[in-house]
Parts: structure tokens; C-alpha cells; sequence
């Protein structure tokens, strides 16, 4: 990542400066004591200056050696401060590579990841949605809430489709760090709503138009949210009562809804984008189905479209007559084969 070995680069460039500045400071006394001492002997500015970096350097060619007992102990004391300034240079890179690395493997650095999906929280809520993500090959960042959780996550996918910090997700450094004002959306779920709800204020200050999807523990603050500016919000509790009562006289049903919201098991329900060069733009619902069905042998179910204000408006199984348009979203169910088809033949990643 450019901007991660930036950072670190600038922060070793820091740490050496005073070495850099004490090592110029000897090169240029030594060496004009040297001149000093010798020049009786014929010695040059340049020879002296060349003499001192092969003495600090220790190559010691032998072709310029002191003559005088005074130049040999100019000779003795470099070599002793060049001794002392070996010993700190090894130990800032040593304690500066160790320290970069260690921030790094918690995700201190932040990341330049762009067109990301940021999880808030790694609660079982958050644990689904990563797996979830990475199973449609989406790239992630992470903010768990302690250090012990990084390394774990982290080992869920290569770091460039994983980043992985922890902290607190309501404040803005954090959210800074998981790079969310060129994130794709945000998924705040953490366990407590009311950071999750200072969360998805700090997010629209950073980002106005960013899709929030926020997960919540207490349905009733659904419109508060929404009316905040929230993008989606999801009630676990009332998903997996509404499951639990389908189940209990259709569970077939229930089943199959739960297989079909999973993008890792057999069948998956998928969202595609159109616009003025996809195949389906422009035909009535019905041909746009049948052509589908025969294309990739997935099942059009349905569309969303944009209303004036910006807002998505979904159609299941809607009119055969009703057009489809730029800027709508299919909605197709299939098994994964064939949702592969289809991605191959309509020429657009899935998602909007």
C-alpha cells in the first residue's frame, strides 16, 4: 500500500534525523582536523575529506594514512565515535521497524483501501457480515473493539481485501483510519446502539452521501435513524423472530429464505445495476425475465428504482409490462453456477 510505506518511511526518516545530523557534524570536524593536522605534510581539502569517510567507514584503504602522532589521535577518536553512532543507528531501525510493524499488524497505520465495505463492530452481527463479504469477494476493513480480536480477523483473507483495526467506532479518528470517506458503505453494528448511533452521524459528517447500513438492537429507533439519514436499518431480533415464526407452520420457507440471504451455500438472491449498455436496459420486465431464464437460467424476481429523492424503491414480481430503465437494479435468484452466467453475460460486477 503507497501511502502505508509513506508513512513508514517518514517516520524512520524521523528517527535518523539526529543521527543523520551528529554523523555530518563528525564527517566534517574530522575532516577538517585532518586537513588541519596534515597539511604541512601536503594533504588536500578533498583528501581529507575523502580520508575521513573511508576512516568512518572503516574501509580503510591505507593509501592516506596520519602521519603526526596528533592526526593518529584524530584517527582514534573517530573510529571510537564511529563505533557509539553504529550502535544507535542499528538500534533506531531495529526499534522503529519493530514499532511500525506492530502498528501495522493492528491496523494503526490506517489503510488505502478504496470502494470498501467498513464493518463497526465485530459482534455476531459483524462476524456474518464479513463472512458474508468476503464470500462475494468484496474488499473489507474491520473495526473490532479490542486488540485481541485483530489477529484472528486478520487471518480471514490477504491484506489486500482485509484490513483489520480496533477501537472505538463512534469516533472520527477511528473512522478516519478505516479510510470511510472513500469507502463503497458502512455497516455500523456494534452492541450498543447509541454508539451506533453516534457512529452513523460522524460517518455522515464525513461522508454525506455514503450508503450507512446499521444494525440495531431495539427496533423502535429504526425511524430515528432513518430520518438521520441511515441508508438501511436491520433489527436482528425482528429478522430471526419473523424466521422462527415462518418456520414454525412453513419451515420449508424459512429454509429457504435463509439459504437464499447466504451467498456460500447453494443458491443466492443477487443485485445488478443497470445502465445504458446492459443487455436488459430498455425491455419490458417480462422479455427482460425470459431473456435471463434463457441466457444464464437464473430467475428475474424483481427490480429497485430510484425515486426523486434519491431513495430506492423495490418491485417484486412486478408488472409484465413495466419497463426497465438506466439506473435501475435487477434482482435475479439462481444457483451460484448460473448467477456466475449471468455476471459473465450481463458484464457487471453484482451490487449498487
Amino acid at each position: 500500500m503507497p501511502g502505508l510505506r509513506r508513512k513508514y518511511l517518514a517516520q524512520l526518516i524521523r528517527r535518523i534525523a539526529p543521527f543523520l545530523t551528529v554523523f555530518a557534524a563528525v564527517y566534517i570536524a574530522t575532516s577538517l582536523v585532518f586537513y588541519f593536522l596534515e597539511r604541512s605534510s601536503g594533504m588536500t581539502l578533498f583528501n581529507s575529506f575523502y580520508w575521513a569517510i573511508v576512516t568512518i567507514s572503516t574501509a580503510g584503504y591505507g593509501d592516506i594514512v596520519p602521519n603526526n602522532t596528533a592526526a593518529k589521535v584524530d584517527a582514534m577518536a573517530t573510529l571510537f565515535i564511529q563505533i557509539f553512532l553504529l550502535g544507535f543507528l542499528i538500534s533506531v531501525i531495529s526499534t522503529t521497524v519493530a514499532s511500525e510493524q506492530q502498528k501495522r499488524s493492528l491496523g494503526l497505520l490506517g489503510t488505502d483501501l478504496k470502494d470498501h465495505i467498513v464493518v463497526l463492530g465485530y459482534s455476531s452481527v459483524g462476524k456474518a457480515a464479513v463472512r458474508e463479504l468476503l464470500g462475494q469477494e468484496q474488499r473489507v476493513a474491520v473495526v473490532a473493539q479490542t486488540a485481541e480480536e485483530v489477529p484472528n480477523i486478520r487471518a480471514l483473507a490477504p491484506e489486500d481485501r482485509l484490513y483489520v483495526t480496533y477501537g472505538a467506532a463512534a469516533e472520527r479518528d477511528i473512522l478516519e483510519r478505516a479510510n470511510v470517506s472513500k469507502a463503497h458503505s458502512v455497516i455500523v453494528c456494534t452492541n450498543d446502539d447509541a454508539a451506533n448511533m453516534i457512529a452513523a452521524l460522524n460517518i455522515r459528517a464525513i461522508a454525506p452521501a455514503m450508503r450507512v447500513v446499521v444494525s440495531v438492537g431495539h427496533p423502535e429507533l429504526r425511524d430515528t435513524l432513518r430520518s438521520a439519514g441511515v441508508t438501511y436499518v436491520a433489527s436482528p431480533a425482528d429478522m430471526g423472530g419473523r424466521l422462527c415464526a415462518s418456520a414454525a407452520f412453513e419451515p420449508d420457507v424459512a429454509t429457504a429464505l435463509e439459504d437464499l440471504s447466504a451467498g456460500d451455500v447453494r443458491s443466492d438472491i443477487q443485485e445488478y445495476r443497470l445502465s445504458e449498455h446492459t443487455p436488459l436496459t430498455g425491455l419490458p420486465f417480462d422479455r427482460a425475465a425470459a431473456e435471463v431464464r434463457q441466457h444464464t437460467g437464473c430467475l428475474l424476481i424483481g427490480y429497485a428504482r430510484p425515486g426523486p429523492n434519491g431513495e430506492y424503491a423495490t418491485f417484486v414480481n412486478p408488472p409484465a409490462d413495466a419497463a426497465l430503465s438506466p439506473g435501475d437494479a435487477v434482482i435475479l435468484l439462481g444457483v451460484l453456477a448460473n448467477t456466475a452466467r449471468f455476471r459473465h453475460w450481463f458484464g457487471v460486477d453484482q451490487g449498487r
